[in-house]
C-alpha cells in the first residue's frame, strides 16, 4: 500500500518523537537517529494502512486523518500486535519441543524471550532485535519488526502442531536418518518429517520406524519418473491435503502453510531419483 503523506507533513510528526525521545528537552537528534525515528513514524503509518487494507471506511477515513493522528493510531495497534505475538508464543511453549535441535532450542526458548524484553514499538519498530536462525517455510526478508515477529511466531506455533500430533520417537527416527548430527544442524524440523510421510503415501508403506523395502523404493522412483517436476507438485500438494482431514481436522492454515515446501520437495526429489540418491531426501534407510 502506497503512503498518502509527504516528506513535509510527516517532519512534524518525527520532531514529536525526537523531542519525547530527548525528554522534550530538545528536538535536535543526530542525522542517524533522525533516520530511525522517521523509520519509527512510517512503520506505525503503514501498521495503520495495513490493519485497514479491504476497510473501505478505514480507507475512506484514513484520507481525512493527519499524518500525526494515524501515526498514534498505528502505535497503538502496533503494541496490540506485540501482546498478540507474546500470548501466541506463550501458547506455543507450553507444549514446545525441539527434539534436541539445538537451533530449534536456542531460537525459541533462549532467543524469542529477548524479543518482548527488548522490542521498542515507539523509537525502532523496525529492529526485531534478533537472528532467527532457526529457518520456516515461508520468506522472511520483505518483512521487519513485529510484522516479521508475527509471521515467524506463527510459522513455529504450526509447526509444533504438526509435530506435536506425531510420535516423538518417529520423528526423533527421521531427524536421526537424515543426518546422524541433526541436533546440531540449522534445519527445519517440520520439513524433514513431512517429506517422509508424504514419501511413505507414495510408496504405498506405512508411516513407522521401518526402512522403504525395495518393492516400496521402486514404486517411488516409478512415480517420480512418472511426472513432470509440476505434476510431481501439485500431487505432493493434494498428499498434504490428505494428511490435513486425515490427521488435522481439515487445517487449511497449517496445510498451505506446509505446502510451501512442496516446490522445493518436487526439485529435491527429481534430483534424487536421477542421482539415485532418494533415501537422503525421505531421511530413511533401506530395510
Amino acid at each position: 500500500m502506497m503512503m498518502r503523506y509527504s516528506k513535509e507533513e510527516l517532519m512534524p510528526v518525527v520532531a514529536k518523537l525526537a523531542a519525547r525521545y530527548t525528554g522534550n528537552e530538545s528536538t535536535s537528534v543526530t542525522y542517524e537517529k533522525a533516520r530511525q525515528l522517521m523509520g519509527a513514524v512510517i512503520y506505525c503509518i503503514e501498521v495503520y494502512e495495513k490493519a485497514g487494507a479491504g476497510d473501505e471506511g478505514l480507507v475512506a477515513a484514513h484520507s481525512s486523518l493527519s499524518a500525526d493522528t494515524v501515526y498514534r493510531q498505528g502505535y497503538e495497534i502496533l503494541l496490540n500486535k506485540v501482546a498478540e505475538i507474546r500470548q501466541n508464543y506463550n501458547l506455543m511453549m507450553k507444549e514446545f519441543r525441539h527434539y534436541g535441535n539445538r537451533c530449534c532450542y536456542d531460537t525459541f526458548q533462549k532467543g524469542l524471550p529477548g524479543f518482548f524484553l527488548y522490542y521498542d514499538p515507539r523509537f525502532d519498530p523496525v529492529n526485531h532485535i534478533l537472528t532467527l536462525d532457526y529457518p520456516v517455510l515461508v520468506p522472511l526478508e520483505s518483512r521487519c519488526g513485529a510484522d516479521l515477529m508475527e509471521v515467524y511466531v506463527n510459522c513455529a506455533y504450526m509447526e509444533q502442531k504438526f509435530l506435536g500430533k506425531l510420535p516423538e520417537e518417529y520423528i526423533r527416527y527421521v531427524l536421526n536418518a537424515y543426518s546422524g548430527d541433526y541436533e546440531e544442524l540449522i534445519m527445519n524440523l517440520a520439513s524433514i518429517v513431512l517429506r517422509n510421510i508424504i514419501g511413505c503415501r507414495i510408496a504405498g508403506k506405512p508411516i513407522d520406524l521401518n526402512g522403504y523395502s525395495q518393492e516400496e523404493m521402486t514404486r517411488l522412483e516409478n512415480f517420480i519418473s512418472g511426472n513432470t517436476r509440476e505434476d510431481l507438485e501439485e500431487h505432493l500438494k493434494r498428499y498434504v491435503d490428505e494428511l490435513m482431514d486425515f490427521a488435522y481436522e481439515g487445517n487449511k492454515e497449517l496445510g498451505n502453510y506446509l505446502k510451501e515446501d512442496m516446490r522445493n520437495y518436487s526439485f529435491e526429489l527429481k534430483h534424487a531419483r536421477n542421482y539415485h540418491c532418494l533415501q537422503t531426501v525421505l531421511a530413511v534407510e533401506h530395510s
